[in-house]
Formats: C-alpha cells, sequence, structure tokens
C-alpha cells in the first residue's frame, strides 16, 4: 500500500480519547413542503449572494423539464465557487437531474484576496448545509449529495445528519490538509486559540498570482479551515454518527492530489460510513490522468473535462456502476466494493 495512503486513524486513537471536542451545533431540519416552498427556500438561500458575488459564483439551481431522476446536492471545493460545478450540473440536469450548487458562506467573493473566511463558523455550515437540504427534500425526489474538498465534509456531514440523503460522494474531503499531523488537526480544534492567525497562500512562490480559476481565492486565512475540520473531527470520532442507514457511499481518491492527506480522507471515510450503508466503495482515478486536487474545475489545469467529470460522479452514485454490470462511459477510474 503507498504510505500516503496508509491508515490514519489509528495512530490518533488514544488521542482521540484523550483530547474530546465539543459537540458541534446540531442539525436542525425543516425541510420544505412541496416544490413551492422549497423554491421559497432556494430564495432564501440566494438572498445571501450579494454584489460582492458574481452570477457564475452565486447558488444556482438547474432543473430538467421534466421530471427529476433525483436531486442532486454539490457542494464546491474550499477557497471555490458553485462555478467549479455548473457546467458539470448543467450536463446532470440535461440527462433529467435536479441539481442544486449551494455557495458556501464566506466563498465565491468577486475580490479574491478578501480575508472573509476568516469569520467562517462550525455554526454558519451546520446551518447552511440544513438550508440546502431542506430545499432538496421539499421537491419529493431521491435525494443524493456529492462535494469535493470542504464540500465533501459538509457533503460527509449532511449524509451523517439528514435522513433524506440516500447517497453521498466524497471528493477528497478536507479532513486534514497535506502535512498536518492528525493529532495537531485535533488539538486546533479542541483549542482554537492556538490556531495560527496569518494568511497562507496556495502557492508561496506565486502568492496572488497562481494563475488558477479566475472565481477562487488563491489563499486563506488558516482559521478560516478550522470549522470543516471540527466538523469532520466530530464524525471521525463519533461525536455525530449517521443517524440512518445510507444507500450508497463512495470516496473518490485522486492519486494526482497534493492538497490534502488521502490517508486521512480514506480513513475517515471507511470509519464514518463504511459500517453503515448497503454499499461502501472507493472510486480511484488513474494516476496517467495527472489530475490534482481541483479537477472538477473547467478553469484550472490538470482537470478532467466537463463529460469525464460527470461520468465519475454518475459512476460513484451508481448510475453506471460497474458493480452492477454496467460499462462505465470512460475508463476513467476503479470502484472497489469494501
Amino acid at each position: 500500500m503507498p504510505a500516503d495512503l496508509a491508515p490514519a486513524s489509528h495512530r490518533v486513537t488514544g488521542f482521540r480519547r484523550l483530547l474530546r471536542i465539543p459537540r458541534p451545533p446540531a442539525s436542525r431540519p425543516a425541510p420544505a413542503v412541496g416544490v413551492d416552498q422549497a423554491r421559497e427556500r432556494f430564495a432564501e438561500l440566494a438572498a445571501a449572494d450579494d454584489e460582492r458575488h458574481g452570477g457564475i459564483t452565486r447558488s444556482q439551481l438547474f432543473e430538467p423539464d421534466g421530471p427529476a431522476l433525483a436531486t442532486v446536492v454539490i457542494w464546491h471545493g474550499f477557497t471555490n465557487a458553485p462555478s467549479q460545478f455548473v457546467h458539470v450540473a448543467e450536463a446532470l440536469c440535461a440527462q433529467g437531474y435536479r441539481v442544486l450548487l449551494p455557495r458556501m458562506p464566506h466563498h465565491g467573493n468577486a475580490d479574491l484576496l478578501t480575508r472573509e473566511l476568516e469569520r467562517l463558523t462550525a455554526a454558519e455550515l451546520v446551518a447552511h448545509a440544513d438550508l440546502a437540504l431542506d430545499i432538496a427534500a421539499g421537491f419529493g425526489d431521491r435525494v443524493w449529495v456529492a462535494g469535493l474538498s470542504a464540500g465533501g465534509v459538509l457533503a460527509a456531514w449532511a449524509a451523517a445528519t439528514r435522513a433524506e440523503v440516500e447517497r453521498v460522494v466524497l471528493v477528497a474531503p478536507l479532513v486534514a490538509p497535506k502535512g498536518f499531523p492528525m493529532p495537531l488537526v485535533r488539538l486546533f480544534v479542541r483549542f482554537p486559540a492556538l490556531v495560527p492567525r496569518f494568511y497562507m497562500w496556495w502557492d508561496p512562490r506565486k502568492k496572488a498570482d497562481i494563475g488558477n480559476s479566475p472565481h477562487a481565492y488563491p489563499g486563506f486565512p488558516v482559521p478560516g479551515v478550522m470549522p470543516f475540520l471540527a466538523l469532520s473531527e466530530a464524525m471521525f470520532d463519533h461525536t455525530v454518527e449517521p443517524g440512518h442507514e445510507l444507500q450508497r457511499v463512495v470516496l473518490v481518491n485522486n492519486p494526482g492530489d497534493f492538497a490534502i492527506r488521502r490517508d486521512a480522507a480514506r480513513a475517515f471515510a471507511s470509519t464514518v460510513f463504511g459500517g453503515g450503508a448497503d454499499y461502501y466503495g472507493e472510486a480511484t482515478i488513474e494516476a496517467k490522468l495527472d489530475w490534482w486536487h481541483d479537477f472538477v474545475d473547467p478553469w484550472t489545469t490538470h482537470a478532467g473535462t466537463t463529460e469525464q467529470v460527470t461520468a465519475i460522479l454518475l459512476a460513484s452514485l451508481g448510475v453506471a456502476d460497474p458493480t452492477a454490470g454496467h460499462t462505465l462511459v470512460p475508463p476513467l477510474v476503479q470502484l472497489q466494493p469494501r
């Protein structure tokens, strides 16, 4: 097994017992009743967008012409915006899926150098996830969720805390940034006053000239990542556990991802969901594709095409499931049940 995929959880088990973290704010479901109320709730979500946010970085809802096969909620990555998944959402909508792309709090600003993320709280994330699921539930269709990076943590949270969710795809969930020891993550979550207050560039050599998506921040204030880690840690040590059995959970593992700890993501997904889903598996992207962390983003390099990303997402959701005798459209992933 590659070193970066060696199990992470056993190395910190004793530390977890020693350093208990506070329980995050509880989910407060208030599902919309019917389609009209679902659209009213979406207007409430969209009202959080203002002159600071460009059209493509705002929360968006894509609806097919006829009845939807399912409602899919997809969360973008840390320091990015719904623009990451707009083209994929359009492709899914064309195939008959309703797709909700929520803009996470303090993301999607036109001012890419904003320090607004330092104000993000776990309570905001929980309320945001609840509102997204309240909207999805109101349409009355099956509800599936997916997310990349920090969005993967929110997707996991929604799957664990909302009974409406049937299937979840975790794409490189941000359980620990690359190079962060798990005990240090735990320590920062338990004692937020210890978290460094500086601004971290994604590429310290290029700083603001990172040359990435025009909708993504080139860096972030370090405290801005901690609310996501607080939620993942609470699920990791079973302070918050899935309250219902899921039909399907798939972790998307990308060998070209050097932004997160892949071993921690694997340990997290299997610990939280491995024993409580009808199907649990891992979809591994072929290393030769040389895709990086934000491989879903059409504005960045080392990324897949819209068709490729859509196919991977659908396969992971079980729509084009090789384990059920179907053929995955492009031979991009190896999907292995656990």
